[in-house]
């Protein structure tokens, strides 16, 4: 690392991509030469940083630089950015929030195109500190830097050896092989420090702090095209930009990289502590789970699981088949395991009758067939079972991972030597991906990475509960690789004309595709029985007004009415009613239409959210959508296969094959009258707000929306 010199220069850029590499944030994340602003032995920042620096083996050019000049860490210093006296590729602002302003103009003015700034101060406490980093950020956007941060702790990049930022450098044992990508610098310090002990290695521990010009997605675009990087853990608090985020996960999924989320937002009191950490604003916390669900982000709730699970599927890759083989020496861990894995979505296949035949000719009568597998006490007498048995179940036509229940050494010698080496060999004989899993979660030291680097395993799941949970994700990871997004719906030439009521939207449902209920609207007594005797049969009558959305509540609805003279007397009795209860409301006369009965009644709703665009719920209509709060969310545009997995999501889908001896209803067809209500809602432009359908009725193949209602800003 070079010293400064105290020369005046003209501003100048230097940058040297790493080989292969040409992505915008190269030189902000593998910079060959820094600027340490505000380094001092004084600040315990500072000393964090240059530790960082110094064991991380960070071979560029350094020049640090304080106000006084005073040297530093037995340095020579430069008083400021210009006076370095080389082109320098980026800079880490250590300096009070009161000089951050000054010390970024004379970093830019020196020429540096890439900072990463420590203060704190700034949007996150609004008032001045949001007009400051607007202030900060028109700066930076005008000269085209890129900034991480502020309010951040910086990164360490282990993959190019450099560390720009306060991040304490952690020693890890084994290479790199996963991305921490973390809004707050004490969860991307520890959610590694937790993955070392666990015996993994990080290519990348990244702090992104307010995100001002800088976000998650811009470093997840990064990572996903450097080949070490496996899998990517990300910790969010809000998306700041929803189109580079989805551009990104695209990629990821077509390099088969899986990206792993814990993103704060379930509880109605996190907004609150997001604002204050880094002026963040959640978003609504269901509608991000339909955001994963359509990017094939893998979601988990806890540090432990963000880690681990990670680090298991950057292990293990994409699996064929979701089913998982368990093989153990213990009854009750496989019988944990088994109630466990349950739970949390882990299919454990019976294995094939030509497996269990197979089973059968190496295990003793003691031994098991079933799945997950104990071994029994066969397994200390005939030690070769630790390599037959899941050479067999990795076989099974149903498996697409094999666990293997054993733990990896903890000292030089361990208690079943020869057994040890025979599961460490296991996996060669594996026709699927093997995993080992530890009883407990234990910290792997430097016998077990011997172990594991002697038989060539790259990570070991840390107990039952957190390695159930990674192999579920892992499973459901894998299927979503091979449903890409559909194309975004067209932008159409014109916005269809808003629908002003109920049956002009059913219309404007229909003109896409959407079948809808055939009806009849009545302005008066006599023609609601002209009505009755051209439909015949039961009838539902409804009042029709572009002021009233919910009708029964005013009296503006009669079902089950039969022959003209029930209708008339219904009209008579629904007029007095809605005028009486909604006087102020314009009254279009009444709809009536043929009584659906014996069948579900499903809610189709479309609305837009602010970030996402539109998003669609599906679930049980009428007033069991209120009731029950059992609702499957879905971005736009959604194909109909994933509508349908979104209606077999809910709680409530037993109904939907005829529970009971209640009416099936044919999901294929729902799904398809879905889709189309999708297409209508974006025909209706950016205004529309929501478009609800509810009820869509349901008998069989027959889908009907029977009521509508378009709602706009």
């Amino acid at each position: 690392m070079s010293d400064s010199s105290d020369v005046l220069i003209t501003p100048a850029v230097s940058a040297r991509a790493a080989p292969g590499r040409s992505h915008r944030l190269e030189g902000l994340l593998n910079p060959r030469s820094i600027a340490f602003v505000g380094a001092s032995e004084r600040n315990q920042y500072s000393n964090l940083a240059m530790n960082a620096l110094q064991r991380i083996g960070f071979d560029g050019d350094l020049h640090l630089v304080n106000r006084r000049g005073a040297p530093a860490y037995g340095r020579a210093t430069a008083v400021d950015c210009q006076h370095i006296g080389h082109p320098v590729d980026a800079a880490y602002l250590c300096v009070p929030y009161e000089s951050l302003l000054e010390a970024a103009e004379e970093a830019i003015g020196a020429g540096i195109r890439n900072l990463v700034v420590l203060a704190g101060g700034f949007a996150e406490v609004g008032g001045e500190g949001a007009r400051r980093e607007a202030e900060l950020k028109a700066l930076c956007d005008g000269a085209g830097v890129r900034m991480l941060g502020p309010n951040c702790l910086g990164y360490r990049n282990m993959l190019d050896r450099v560390a720009m930022g306060s991040i304490p450098f952690a020693e890890q044992h084994v290479p790199g092989s996963i991305a921490v990508v973390a809004v707050s610098g004490s969860v991307a310090s520890f959610t590694a420090g937790y993955g070392i002990q666990l015996g993994v290695g990080f290519t990348h521990v990244i702090a992104t702090g307010n995100e001002m010009n800088v976000s998650s997605a811009d470093l997840v675009d990064y990572l996903v095209d450097i080949p070490e990087v496996k899998a990517i853990a990300l910790f969010m608090e809000s998306v700041k930009d929803t189109d580079k985020l989805a551009a990104a996960a695209e990629r990821a999924r077509a390099a088969r990289k899986p990206i792993v989320v814990l993103k704060v937002g379930s509880a109605p009191a996190t907004a609150a502590i997001a604002q204050a950490h880094t002026s963040s604003v959640v978003g609504d916390d269901r509608v991000f789970d339909a955001a994963c669900d359509r990017l094939g982000i893998v979601r988990v709730d806890s540090f432990e699981n963000l880690a681990v699970t990670a680090a298991t599927l950057g292990a293990a890759g994409p699996i064929r088949k979701p089913g998982v083989a368990f093989v153990s020496i213990s009854g009750g861990v496989s019988e944990v395991a088994s109630d466990f894995g349950t739970q949390v979505g882990v299919s454990f296949p019976q294995f094939a009758p030509e497996t269990r035949e197979e089973l059968k000719k190496v295990l003793s009568d003691l031994g098991q067939t079933h799945n997950p597998l104990d071994l029994t006490g066969a397994a200390v007498r005939d030690v070769s079972l630790w390599t037959t048995v899941p050479a067999i179940v990795s076989r099974d036509p149903a498996v697409g991972l094999t666990l293997v229940n054993w733990d990896v050494p903890s000292v030089a010698e361990p208690t079943m030597p020869e057994t040890s080496e025979l599961v460490g060999e296991s996996h060669k004989g594996a026709a699927t991906p093997l995993l080992l899993i530890s009883n407990l979660e234990r910290t792997v030291n430097e016998f077990g990475r011997a172990y594991m680097h002697k038989h060539g395993m790259k990570f070991s799941l840390p107990g039952v509960a957190h390695g159930m949970v990674a192999v579920s994700k892992l499973a459901w990871w894998s299927e979503r690789l091979n449903h890409p997004a559909p194309a975004p719906y067209k932008t159409p030439e014109t916005v269809a004309a808003r629908p002003r009521d109920e049956r002009e939207t059913l219309d404007h449902l229909a003109r896409h595709g959407v079948p809808v209920i055939p009806t009849v609207i009545a302005r008066s007594a006599a023609e609601a029985a002209t009505a009755a005797r051209e439909i015949g049969g039961k009838l539902a009558m409804k009042i029709l007004s572009p002021d009233i959305t919910h009708k029964s509540e005013v009296g503006g609805v009669a079902l089950n009415l039969e022959g003209p003279q029930a209708v008339e007397q219904a009209y008579d009795d629904m007029m007095r009613s809605v005028g009486a209860k909604a006087s102020a409301a314009r009254i279009d006369g009444v709809i009536v239409a043929p009584m659906r009965t014996g069948g579900l009644e499903l809610l189709v709703g479309v609305a837009r959210d602010p970030h996402w665009g539109l998003v669609m719920a599906l679930g049980l209509g009428g007033i069991w959508v209120e009731v029950l709060n059992d609702t499957a969310l879905r971005l736009l545009p959604a194909d109909p296969a994933d509508l349908v997995r979104a209606l077999r999501s809910l709680k409530a889908a037993k109904l939907f094959d005829g529970y009971r001896g209640g009416p099936r209803a044919d999901l294929d067809a729902v799904a398809q009258a879905a889709a189309r209500i999708g297409e209508a809602a974006a025909e209706l432009g950016p205004d529309l707000t929501a478009l609800e359908v509810n009820p869509l009725f349901v008998r069989g193949d027959q889908v009907e929306a029977l009521d509508a209602l378009a709602t706009y800003a």
